[in-house]
């Protein structure tokens, strides 16, 4: 799971074009419940590029 504080949750992955993203979410309890890879897909930018590694 992504690091969190209070609250939000931050996401951090790797694209295959070699960006690295970083990105906070504000904690809900529906935040809370979706995996990582749930949440790059639903707020991250397609831009980036395809997640090859999530920081765990």
């Amino acid at each position: 799971m992504s690091r969190a504080t209070d609250t939000h949750r931050i996401v951090e992955y790797w694209t295959d074009k070699d960006t690295h993203v970083i990105f906070p979410v504000e904690r809900s309890e529906e935040v809370d419940r979706m995996s990582d890879r749930q949440l790059i897909s639903k707020y991250g930018d397609p831009e980036d590029g395809t997640v090859t590694r999530i920081v765990q």
